[in-house]
């Protein structure tokens, strides 16, 4: 587990439940005891927890260690407890902390820890939270914010293969998106012809493929793909003189350099059409990349990027705000990516310099539509969590956080699915889509 928050309920609960609902949307695993203690014995549940937390966070509230003095106080405990386990312990000082004349010896070294100040107006939230980060390691003692696994879907396919299951729930994306995109492609694409796309993320070949079929402007398609396995399928598949597949990604160290190759092995000069179908959420550094690709781009190119935005979200009826945590949950996966990444697209297209950029004003609703498209939305959009739960599960068997939406799914999905069909329940999805053009690249 990444993350153990120790506080004081009296002045620091507020806090610390909104760190904890912070770290947990990043994607870090965190103990905090209103959302994670079990029946059982609270000793044992506690020591388990912090013994399996890398980091101890230690939120120092107004009078927070006043009653140390106390050998059974539980945030002494707790302090105790990770100073015998050596845990990588943070100090955050709020708004009027100060420490007590007296500490039990046990407890005299915290004075010399390092910590972060949080300050209401001068030093607000975010600011304390993002010099967190700073402070918080993995097992190993190496800054948590750089070594924090991440499953960039380009990279984890590349190693693992992509199952059946995930296949299909990509071609039920292009499917559900497949009339807003159709209309886009004609708006952005009218007047061209002899068009040359490049995808820096082929996740399954087959929809891609119908997509540029029914564009009459393209003309050749490069892409990558997850392996040289499926790299060899696309090609003889799809090849045929005209299009090229390639094992690699957007990832890549030597990926500038990996595109540079295509261009220079095809005599071309640049791309027309860059199509990023939700690829940006999944990258380390979206800005960069998206910056190499417009370096890469014919004056007059564009690039397309469909996106999520999860906070975009809306299902309604929901007295019993069943699909509101099923929203919730998305960010309970860690491997996710950045499912928010929809609204920075506008701004990284224009700070790219795109002379134009285009955010089309149509949201993927379940509005008009029948109970088989509702269906296919709804999978779409959520089906992938069950699984993913799974193997974070199968990675840290004991963790709660994951046990209890495993738990929260089984018992809840297939009803807020059945809601959903009904015509009169209002899904708006958080997809997003955009395009840039590049007069002047």
């Amino acid at each position: 587990m990444d993350v153990f928050i120790s506080y004081r309920r009296e002045g620091g609960l507020d806090f610390s439940s909104r760190l904890y609902e912070r770290l947990t949307a990043n994607g870090y695993t965190t103990f905090f005891d209103l959302e994670g203690m079990k029946a059982g014995r609270f000793d044992t549940q506690i020591y388990k927890r912090i013994e399996r937390s890398d980091n101890f966070v230690l939120v120092l509230s107004p009078h927070a260690l006043d009653r140390c003095d106390k050998p059974d106080d539980w945030v002494r405990l707790e302090i105790e407890k990770a100073l015998e386990l050596n845990k990588n312990i943070v100090l955050l000082f709020m708004q009027g902390f100060t420490f007590p004349d007296t500490l039990p010896s046990s407890l005299e070294c915290i004075r010399h820890f390092q910590g972060i100040w949080y300050f209401y107006i001068s030093n607000g939230f975010n600011t304390a939270y993002s010099q967190l980060l700073l402070f918080l390691k993995d097992k190993d003692g190496n800054p948590l914010v750089e070594t924090k696994q991440k499953k960039t879907s380009n990279t984890y396919y590349e190693t693992v293969g992509m199952k059946d299951a995930e296949k299909e729930r990509i071609i039920k994306d292009y499917k559900i998106c497949k009339d807003i995109e159709s209309k886009i492609f004609e708006e952005m694409l009218t007047g061209k012809s002899g068009l040359t796309v490049f995808n820096p993320a082929v996740y399954e070949v087959s929809s891609a493929m119908e997509k540029y079929a029914a564009c009459p402007q393209i003309e050749h398609v490069y892409g990558f793909v997850c392996n040289q396995a499926t790299a060899d399928e696309a090609n003889t598949a799809y090849g045929k003189g005209k299009n090229c597949f390639y094992a690699g990604n957007m990832e890549d160290a030597d990926f500038c350099d990996k595109m540079d190759s295509i261009l220079a092995s095809k005599g071309l000069d640049g791309f027309d059409l860059v199509d990023l179908t939700l690829i940006l959420k999944d990258s380390d550094k979206p800005f960069d990349r998206l910056s190499a690709i417009v370096e890469r781009l014919n004056s007059g190119g564009i690039i397309y990027v469909r996106e999520l935005d999860d906070n975009m979200v809306i299902g309604y009826p929901d007295s019993q705000n069943k699909f509101a945590h099923l929203v919730k949950l998305l960010k309970t996966d860690k491997y996710a990516g950045n499912r928010n990444m929809g609204r920075s697209v506008y701004t990284y297209l224009k700070r790219t310099g795109a002379t134009k950029v285009r955010m089309v004003n149509t949201l993927l609703t379940t509005a008009g539509m029948n109970v088989k498209k509702r269906r296919l939305l709804f999978d779409t959009y959520f089906s992938y969590l069950e699984p993913e739960i799974d193997d974070l599960i199968s990675q840290y068997p004991d963790n709660d956080q994951y046990l209890n939406a495993k738990m929260w799914l089984k018992d809840n999905y297939a009803q807020i699915q059945q809601a959903v069909l009904s015509p009169d329940f209002l899904f708006v999805s958080g997809f997003m889509f955009f395009y840039g053009v590049y007069e002047d690249a």
